[in-house]
């Protein structure tokens, strides 16, 4: 049971691509000017406000799903490593969560840029590090073929080294490589 209600949350994840693509993210996101920035935020400011509700909801449901599977497996390793993973995405979240807090409490400052970077660096690196320890616990539990494991430690060793390679990140794309595994849970 708890195996399908971590599939169920990794695969709930998918909220955060559903922020990712609304059109108000299209907008903010790649504008490089902060007036447009702004005015876009201003201009569909209820969609704003969802789009990072859901960008909270999909990262605490990566974590959920994360520690979920730590409770759910039989081998001691495979649910160390877990909650070390589960941790890991929950110790990121929450600087994840007082940025989207505070894009929201203040556009204006979000638009400039001036919002603390370290909210943002604190997700961007411990988030696909836990999503990395999760893709570890998937292939010691073995209730998944090893690839899938290797995938999603390979993935995120990419990802990360991008990250710090280019100075920001595309977070969308932990929740993508969560699909993989989430789906394979829930089809097993």
């Amino acid at each position: 049971m708890l195996i399908r209600l971590s599939a169920i949350a990794l695969l709930a994840g998918v909220v955060f691509l559903v922020a990712a693509v609304l059109p108000v993210s299209f907008r903010v996101f790649p504008e490089p000017s902060p007036g447009r920035k702004l005015e876009h935020i201003l201009w569909a400011e209820t969609q704003w406000v969802v789009a990072n509700v859901l960008f909270g909801v999909g990262a605490a449901a990566l974590a959920a799903g994360i520690i979920l599977f730590g409770l759910a497996v039989d081998d001691r390793a495979a649910r160390v490593i877990a909650f070390g993973g589960g941790a890991l995405a929950v110790a990121g979240l929450v600087p994840w969560i007082v940025h989207l807090y505070a894009r929201v409490a203040n556009p204006e400052a979000f638009a400039r840029d001036e919002l603390p970077s370290w909210w943002l660096w604190a997700y961007f690196v411990l988030t696909p590090v836990a999503v990395a320890f999760f893709g570890v616990a998937l292939f010691a539990s073995g209730l998944l073929p090893t690839w899938v494991g290797w995938t999603v430690v390979g993935t995120m060793a990419v990802v990360l080294v991008a990250t710090v390679i280019a100075g920001d990140m595309v977070p969308a794309v932990y929740y993508l490589v969560a699909l993989l595994p989430g789906t394979m849970l829930i089809l097993r």
